[in-house]
């Protein structure tokens, strides 16, 4: 059994947050929730999470900006969107609507690489 990895979840769609962390709750992380970039920022200096898992499109500061400005922070990311993954984004990625065993292998795979 895998050590329960801190996972901080970032979207603005409050149902979507809700289910990821229920789902991934259910698959054995400690998960806690932001609703915009701006939050996740004090989340992560709060928490310290093993991995960050953020959605691409959000108001103020979007998930490829979290990336950015977190990056010195330490945690693995993970980011999320309906559309096409951006241009230039090296980190792991998957599409919205997720599957959760493809999130899983992902955040898994993240977690290893970090």
């Amino acid at each position: 059994m895998r050590a329960a990895a801190r996972i901080l979840i970032v979207d603005d769609e409050a149902n979507a947050r809700n289910a990821l962390a229920e789902l991934l709750h259910d698959e054995g992380y400690e998960v806690a929730t932001a609703g915009d970039g701006i939050a996740a920022r004090a989340r992560i200096a709060e928490l310290h999470p093993d991995l960050v898992l953020s959605d691409v499109q959000m108001p103020g500061l979007d998930g490829v900006g979290l990336h950015d400005a977190a990056a010195h922070d330490g945690p693995a990311f993970v980011l999320m969107s309906a559309r096409p993954r951006p241009h230039g984004m090296v980190a792991p990625f998957v599409h919205k609507p997720i599957q959760i065993d493809e999130l899983v292998a992902t955040i898994e795979n993240a977690l290893a690489s970090r």
